[in-house]
């Protein structure tokens, strides 16, 4: 029976090329939706639009991160655990926020297999990494980096910034003079344009509901998620495919060298549209795109409910069906695993 956002989303996008029922394997045991393995992917097309400082370092405190393309251009790259962890959390709040997490689970702190039964474990991938238990469960979510079209000197800024005192000002009382505890950031500007393309594995009309809601997330990066709002999503297409194209944010920017002078998100939108449209599948955009999300944002409580008491039960499925439930789980016997973001 198709929930309401099922009944939503399969008036634009195909029912085959979801994954709701259970198959038997060949031993006589079910398989659930959310542990098989078909052909089936739903690609979420993204620009994501900077509209705030948003800072995106590594291992240099004052550099951006940055590649060099062949055609001599040196663009900003923005790695995909920056973005899938900021939006796993989103992911993690929701699914708290409709009881479907268990008591004591733990973002990158998990100690039992027990924590693994819940939606976003089972949709963005998680490991236990804090016990003597070994489990882990592979992402059904898969990311691509972020690059820019624009040059990184073009879109970065750099600010020198002087440590406070406890007063909030810059004067030192005992050597009665001001702080000279200088320090320089860069930044990157609002207005940048970068685009991303997330896949969703067998998908189902709820696993692909928390996506889109997930894609809501605002603040990005470490130090500047605490500074408020700074990116937008804008989602320009969702394709429905069996063969995941040859089509990333990279090869987006590498094709893109004659928007650099007059980029905007509808030139950008269209760039990545066309380039899924190469291949083969169903490419949701335009009006069509519009009309499905703003049909789901318009899901009341009681949907978003009956979405998750489906995803909770789905998840519990998949949990069982790989081992967890079962008595005699591996026990770690080497160092305790690190979490990856």
């Amino acid at each position: 029976m198709n929930t309401q956002v099922g009944s939503i989303i399969y008036e634009c996008i195909d029912e085959k090329w979801f994954t709701t029922e259970s198959k038997m394997d060949e031993n006589g045991k079910a398989i659930p939706p959310l542990a098989q393995n078909n052909p089936k992917r739903i690609i979420v097309a993204i620009v994501r639009e900077v509209i705030g400082p948003f800072i995106n370092r590594s291992d240099d405190p004052e550099e951006t991160i940055n590649i060099r393309m062949a055609d001599g251009r040196k663009i900003i790259e923005i790695p995909a655990r920056k973005m899938k962890s900021k939006e796993k959390l989103l992911g993690l709040r929701l699914a708290r926020a409709f009881g479907t997490v268990p008591e004591g689970y733990e973002y990158n702190a998990i100690r039992s297999a027990e924590m693994l039964k819940n939606p976003n474990s089972i949709i963005f991938g998680d490991t236990v990494v804090d016990g003597n238990e070994q489990a882990m469960l592979p992402a059904r979510v898969s990311y691509s980096s972020s690059y820019s079209i624009r040059e990184r000197s073009d879109l970065t800024q750099r600010l020198t910034h002087n440590a406070l005192s406890e007063e909030g000002t810059m004067w030192d009382r005992e050597a009665k003079k001001h702080r000279t505890s200088l320090f320089t950031t860069e930044y990157i500007k609002p207005g940048a344009l970068f685009t991303s393309l997330v896949t969703l594995d067998d998908p189902t009309p709820e696993t692909l509901m928390h996506l889109l809601l997930c894609l809501k997330e605002t603040r990005y990066g470490a130090q500047t998620s605490i500074t408020g709002p700074n990116i937008k999503n804008h989602i320009v297409a969702i394709m429905a495919c069996q063969i995941e194209p040859p089509v990333s944010s990279y090869t987006i920017s590498e094709s893109s060298l004659d928007l650099v002078d007059s980029i905007t998100k509808d030139s950008l939108a269209k760039r990545v549209i066309n380039s899924l449209e190469n291949y083969p599948g169903d490419v949701l955009h335009g009006n069509e795109l519009g009309a499905l999300l703003s049909k789901l944002d318009e899901v009341e409580e009681s949907g978003l409910e009956e979405t998750y008491r489906r995803l909770k039960a789905d998840s519990e499925n998949v949990w069982e069906y790989s081992g967890f439930g079962g008595k005699n789980r591996k026990r770690s016997r080497g160092k305790k695993k690190e979490a990856v973001e």
